[in-house]
């Protein structure tokens, strides 16, 4: 046993150091590593009909081990051995003495020994370290026939169809979906490295079985407050892991079929996650734990935001309104199953524990205190529901979704349901503010819900006449939005430029969305500033020079011509991350200046220093700045003879400086060729 130690230590240790083993030949390894598995038999009652065995019985009394007590450690070692070969010579990371002698050992083992079958057989066992050892050994030689001869391993497939015809929770079944899902993922990761055809052959192979397992796996209660789903299970530890490895399979197949939307090739198995999402729904409202429920949300939210698989490293998804001829009507299914189940009450069901923990653990976090609340949790599921709302009201008009509650009633239900976890708004403070609050830790999911919000109450006021106050009792007013994101990062213009710059978040599409619906309504933020300014206790005096009365209107002037050479009828945003076209009816005229620079937020202008590029000082274009703004705009002008000017709204001044610093950075940018994409379009809405 000792001898067999030190040849598969040799071996392994060879194959980190890309060499060729030394102790003995290809072939004499191989038959070494298949003694050491074929050791381990399995008893007649094995773990492919666990379920119906004695839960209390030791999983490790389940196998008959050779005298020697390091069999198991053995057995483990070989399956470590077996799974990094497959893997190195996959990835081609060998040099061609050594891929030989490796791509020897392997042929022995799986054409004239019949190991796969011996691996198969284990993965299907009791004991949990073999089994998940032998089902990464088993994925890692399929991917690798899949790569490098384009065939799909038989044994494997049978396998896997079999136990996914008659699904029966233990660890034959979270060793078949855990396995499929690894050799999905490896192609989904790597497409061109396989043979054009190769995931459509694969998901048309267990399509059939993959959409029967998961109607029999996911709860058949129905959906409602109080009438919480069950399983044919008493073992809650049991399903729990079989549905996290049945959600994962769920966002690798609805992965791929983003992936595939542009051949139009669509399986019912890749729709499952859409067309039936009232089952995961009632999932959150089951007897599982609760790290699963969590998973669940955030699935959904991964879907609606177009983001399944992109923790996997799958890339960008392809668009929903450019997927197969079933995407649009099976999203719109998901959304009214989700605006369904918050009708019926199903947001009191949805569970938020406190200080909640990573990996499903029950302590404590430390320093964390007992009413934190999980914040992951409410943002999953706020973004459910506002992308779920989004996709309504986009779909022929929005024509049903005032029909039940109305869109005030959802947004009243999700405050409710984040009013009783945690979010908790201080006695005086805005409705609004509550965007901030959920999601200040998360910028990307930031911008999607205020983006969510925008259309939302563009839709509805366009319908209903809707009332900016009405808009803020249910915390839906954009104009608030914006204004707490400001104060956020501190009026802050350079943290603008970022936002626009990133491919990370929807900044660009929200920014450009929010500026013309600001264009229309530019009175509306003013008297949000106002009331905010006032809840506040905000007043600043501003002082300035009399002179400088004279300077800021040369710097209006300035700015209108500079401005008006950007004006243009129609231009498209392009950006990595898509791309917004604004189309104006006429040829947009140049505004007066005191749009640009209202009086009163002019004076807080003249109190900054010149602008300057956002870390660009080593910049060879970036020299000093003060030939790019008007010449009067210096600190040496500003001095003597001050006056004070009293206003109201310090935030309406604060951000139209913010707004101005922006345009007049980004101009820079464009005018020298560094910005990622043509900003045309979006200094025409700044100058608006």
């Amino acid at each position: 046993m000792n001898e067999q130690f030190h040849v598969l230590n040799d071996a392994y240790r060879s194959l980190l150091s890309r060499t060729s083993p030394s102790k003995m030949s290809s072939h004499e390894l191989a038959s070494s590593m298949f003694t050491c598995v074929c050791e381990l038999t399995l008893d007649a009652s094995d773990g492919s009909h666990s379920q119906h065995q004695d839960q209390s019985r030791d999983p490790i009394t389940s196998f008959k081990y050779s005298p020697n007590p390091n069999g198991t450690e053995l057995a483990c070692l070989v399956l470590t051995l077996v799974e990094k070969i497959s893997s190195k010579l996959t990835s081609q990371q060998l040099s061609q003495e050594t891929s030989l002698c490796f791509k020897d050992v392997s042929t022995v083992l799986f054409q004239y020994m019949d190991f796969m079958s011996k691996l198969v057989h284990l993965a299907c066992c009791k004991d949990r370290l073999l089994s998940h050892l032998a089902a990464k050994s088993v994925s890692s030689y399929v991917i690798f026939e899949l790569r490098c001869f384009n065939t799909v391993n038989q044994i494997w497939e049978w396998k896997c169809l079999q136990v996914l015809q008659n699904p029966c929770s233990g660890n034959e079944l979270d060793a078949c979906t855990w396995s499929l899902t690894t050799v999905l993922k490896a192609v989904l990761k790597e497409t061109s490295q396989y043979k054009p055809g190769t995931l459509e052959k694969l998901l048309a192979t267990f399509d059939i079985a993959l959409t029967a397992v998961y109607s029999q796996l996911v709860p058949v209660e129905s959906l409602g407050h109080g009438n919480s789903a069950s399983y044919p299970s008493s073992n809650t530890a049991d399903w729990a892991t079989t549905l996290t490895n049945l959600l994962d399979l769920l966002e690798v197949l609805t992965a791929a079929r983003f992936k595939l939307s542009t051949t139009r090739v669509c399986f019912t198995s890749s729709r499952l996650s859409l067309v039936q999402a009232s089952a995961l729904l009632r999932i959150v409202d089951s007897h599982v734990h609760y790290f699963v429920k969590k998973q669940v949300l955030l699935l959904l939210k991964r879907i609606l935001l177009q983001k399944a698989g992109e923790d996997m490293g799958f890339g960008e998804a392809s668009s929903l309104t450019h997927g197969d001829d079933h995407m649009t009507s099976d999203i719109l299914t998901l959304a009214d199953d989700v605006l369904q189940a918050v009708h019926t009450d199903w947001l009191q069901c949805v569970p938020v524990e406190s200080a909640a923990i990573f990996f499903g653990g029950t302590g404590q976090l430390c320093g964390g205190s007992s009413d934190a609340f999980d914040h992951v949790m409410l943002r999953a599921v706020s973004l459910v529901v506002l992308k779920s709302l989004e996709y309504k009201i986009q779909s022929a008009g929005g024509k049903g979704v005032c029909n039940t509650i109305g869109i005030h009633g959802y947004l009243s239900a999700l405050l409710l349901f984040l009013s009783q976890h945690g979010v908790q708004l201080k006695q005086g403070s805005h409705s609004c503010c509550w965007v901030s609050l959920v999601f200040g830790e998360q910028d990307d999911d930031m911008m999607e819900a205020s983006k969510a919000l925008l259309l939302l109450f563009l839709h509805h006021r366009g319908s209903s006449d809707l009332e900016a106050d009405a808009a803020c009792v249910v915390g839906g007013n954009p104009h608030c939005h914006f204004l707490f994101l400001l104060r956020s990062i501190s009026f802050d213009h350079s943290i603008l430029l970022d936002f626009l710059i990133s491919t990370e978040t929807c900044f660009l599409e929200y920014f450009v969305r929010y500026l013309k619906h600001l264009r229309d309504d530019w009175e509306g933020f003013r008297t949000v500033c106002q009331k905010m300014d006032g809840s506040d206790g905000c007043k600043l005096s501003w002082k300035i020079s009399q002179k400088d009365d004279q300077l800021l209107d040369n710097l209006r002037e300035e700015l209108q011509q500079s401005l008006c050479l950007s004006c243009g009828s129609v231009s498209t945003l392009s950006h990595s991350g898509g791309s917004v076209t604004i189309v104006d009816p006429e040829p947009a005229p140049c505004l007066q200046p005191s749009l640009c620079l209202p009086s009163g937020s002019a004076t807080a202008l003249a109190s900054t220093p010149p602008l300057r590029l956002v870390d660009y000082g080593s910049s060879e274009e970036s020299e000093t700045e003060d030939g790019d703004l008007p010449s009067g705009l210096t600190q040496d002008r500003l001095h003597s003879d001050s006056v004070v000017h009293t206003h109201n709204s310090h935030s309406f001044d604060r951000t139209v400086m913010c707004l101005t610093e922006l345009r007049v950075v980004v101009t820079r940018l464009q005018r020298r060729s560094l910005f990622p994409y043509n900003a045309t379009s979006l200094l025409k809405l700044l100058t608006d």
